[in-house]
Formats: C-alpha cells, structure tokens, sequence
C-alpha cells in the first residue's frame, strides 16, 4: 500500500492539495461573514426594547408596545389617533430603525446608514419639465 502511494505521480498529489485548498477556502469564505451577519442580528435583537421603532420582514414599521415572555413582540402599526396591534414572532424583526445612526457622507449631506440602497435627493427629483421633454423626444 505504502509503494502505491510513492507511486503515484506527483501531479495528482498536487491536484488533491489544491483541491482541498480551494474547498477549505470557499469554506472559510462563505462562514465567517455569515457568523458576523449573526452576530449584528443577535446584537440588533437584544437592543429591542419597548418603545422601539422597528421594521419587520415584512416590511411593516411600528413601535414596540409589549415583549411578551413567550418569544412574541406586540408592535402599534397604527397611527397615534388610531392603533393598531399587531403580534409578531420575535425573529420576525427585519430592522430596528432606531438603532439606524445618521453620518454625513464624503458630500457633507446627511444619510442613515442602512442595508438597503440609499437615494441622493438629486437623483430622485423628477419634474414636469423632465417629463414634458421626454414626451417631445418620444414624438420626432
């Protein structure tokens, strides 16, 4: 057994050295990132308290009224003449708006740090003006 494994080319020992490097790497790649979005996650959860401005994965935004000992969370998506009183799971918080901090960007303009894509007002400005020559390019 041992003349067989002396035996073998040296191009197919480093074929498998190779693979198990890549396979380790990928490995590594694709857990410690995830480990860390858990980690900000658990840390996000243990910051829920009542009062808290939150968003849920479904992406309905309220504020917390009442965390039950049961896991739930009673969140007031209503408004403050009329609330409303929704019972969510506890890992059914998507975000919890509050703990959103604000920074100023390279420009000086404000921007709340957040995952999702952020829009400069100047980009989502849209005027009749645009949409009239818009119209005057779609006829000629």
């Amino acid at each position: 057994m041992i003349s067989s494994i002396l035996a073998a080319d040296a191009s197919s020992i480093v074929m498998i050295v190779v693979l198990l490097v890549l396979f380790v790497g990928m490995m590594l790649i694709s857990i410690i990132p995830q480990k860390k979005k858990q980690k900000e996650y658990e840390a996000m959860q243990s910051a829920i308290k009542v009062g808290t401005r939150i968003m849920t994965i479904g992406r309905l935004v309220g504020t917390v009224v009442a965390i039950n000992t049961d896991n739930t969370i009673e969140v007031d998506i209503g408004t403050k003449g009329n609330p409303v009183i929704i019972l969510i799971n506890r890992e059914g918080i998507g975000l919890n708006l509050d703990a959103q901090q604000v920074a100023p960007d390279s420009k000086g303009d404000i921007k709340a740090n957040s995952s999702e894509g952020d829009v400069d007002a100047d980009e989502a400005t849209f005027t009749e003006a645009d949409s009239s020559e818009e119209k005057k390019d779609d006829e000629i």
